[in-house]
C-alpha cells in the first residue's frame, strides 16, 4: 500500500477528516480543541489549539510511524515562518526563496 493511502487510512480511523480534493490536509476537532494537519510527500506541518491534544495525537502516531517533532516550525515549501507566539502572531514570507530563484535564473542585479 502506498504511503499516503497508508497514513490516510490511520488519520481517518483516528477522527481525522481530509479536507479538499487532493486529501492531503486534515482536520480534527474534539470539542474546543483543533488539530489541522497537511502533509507533502514525507514531510508535514501541523497546527494546533491545544498542545495536550497534539502530544497525545504525537504519541499515538509514533507507534505506527516513525517521526520527529521539529518543534516551532520555521521553514516549510519554501515559506519562512515567523511566530510569535506571545502576540498571537504569524508573519510568513518567501524572501530567501525569491533570492534562491533570483541567483538560481542569475538576476540577482535585476530591478523590476
Amino acid at each position: 500500500m502506498a504511503f499516503h493511502s497508508l497514513i490516510e487510512k490511520w488519520m481517518l480511523k483516528y477522527g481525522f477528516k481530509a479536507i479538499g480534493q487532493d486529501r492531503v490536509t486534515f482536520l480534527l476537532q474534539c470539542g474546543k480543541s483543533t488539530i489541522f494537519l497537511s502533509l507533502y510527500v514525507d514531510d508535514g506541518i501541523c497546527a494546533t489549539n491545544d498542545v495536550k491534544l497534539y502530544k497525545q495525537f504525537l504519541a499515538d502516531i509514533a507507534k505506527d510511524f516513525e517521526l520527529s517533532d521539529q518543534g516551532l516550525c520555521k521553514w516549510y515549501l519554501g515559506v519562512n515562518i515567523e511566530q510569535d507566539i506571545a502576540n498571537k502572531r504569524t508573519k510568513l514570507t518567501q524572501a530567501q526563496y525569491t533570492r534562491d530563484v533570483l541567483e538560481r535564473f542569475g538576476m540577482t542585479g535585476a530591478t523590476p
